[in-house]
């Protein structure tokens, strides 16, 4: 089958290493939707945080966030799918991550939280520079998980030790899944949801099949992705599994990956 779709991940695969995009793989993006080809963004972030990428490759129909908690219709506003935690997970995650210490970030629908004392302090979190001077401005502090709908939550955990706690702790709670979306950032969602479930339910409302689809991703929360979709590729910055189930491996996103993917492979399947 030909490709319709072509479902590009964020951070580490379309995006460089400094949170910027490549004008070489906006080009290749905007030339192949003049093909007729639909670009579509699958990624961690919420639409606020993606929207200046997905704007810029004319990603502007269908957006695929929170690593499949929410896929969105940007043209009628509404919202395809969308799945949350439940209250008592969010208190039994927050809970271990404060014992841990580490940095993390509740996001809701359209909206991002932190502990107050990180309020003023965010550029010690770890995040990345670029990040904290486009979002910063609009994360919120909160003190009462409980007043939050929580779709998901993000941590920075940079020490070993930590991480190993950390999975052997939230893999105790049988609601929830852990992913890793790079080696020191992790996520947190409802148990069984992930970028490829948020793919199907996109695919079938808009009647192509998974076969028609290709898509590029370079870490862990895009296994199911990749793997589902008709044609998978993986960065050349990507964990070693997401490598092993890939059908094509890219240079990384630091070496136009995404345009060589998208000027060199996508033609083949046209």
């Amino acid at each position: 089958m030909a490709l319709k779709m072509v479902v590009t991940d964020l951070d580490g695969t379309l995006l460089t290493s400094a949170d910027t995009l490549s004008q070489a793989s906006v080009d290749a993006f905007v030339a192949l939707k003049k093909r007729g080809i639909l670009p579509v963004v699958a990624t961690g972030r919420m639409y606020r945080e993606a929207s200046f990428a997905a704007g810029a490759i004319g990603a502007t129909r269908f957006f695929m966030g929170m690593n499949g908690a929410q896929t969105l219709d940007l043209h009628s506003g509404e919202t395809i799918y969308d799945q949350a935690l439940s209250a008592q997970a969010v208190r039994d995650i927050v809970r271990v991550l404060d014992e841990l210490a580490v940095f993390y970030q509740i996001y809701t629908r359209d909206r991002v939280y932190v502990r107050p004392y990180w309020m003023d302090n965010l550029a010690a979190s770890g995040m990345k520079a670029e990040y904290l001077r486009r979002f910063a401005a609009g994360i919120l502090p909160f003190t009462d998980s409980d007043a939050l709908r929580a779709v998901k939550l993000f941590i920075l955990c940079r020490e070993r030790e930590k991480q190993q706690r950390l999975r052997a702790c939230l893999a105790a709670l049988p609601a929830i899944s852990l992913v890793a979306s790079h080696h020191h950032y992790f996520e947190v969602l409802p148990r069984g949801l992930n970028k490829g479930v948020a793919l199907r339910h996109l695919c079938t409302r808009l009647g192509i099949a998974l076969a028609e689809v290709a898509a590029i991703g370079d870490s862990d929360n895009d296994l199911e992705l990749l793997s589902g979709a008709g044609v998978g590729i993986a960065m050349g910055n990507a964990f070693t599994r997401l490598k092993n189930i890939a059908d094509h491996i890219v240079p990384s996103n630091d070496e136009d990956g995404v345009a060589y993917a998208l000027n060199e492979i996508i033609p083949r399947y046209l």
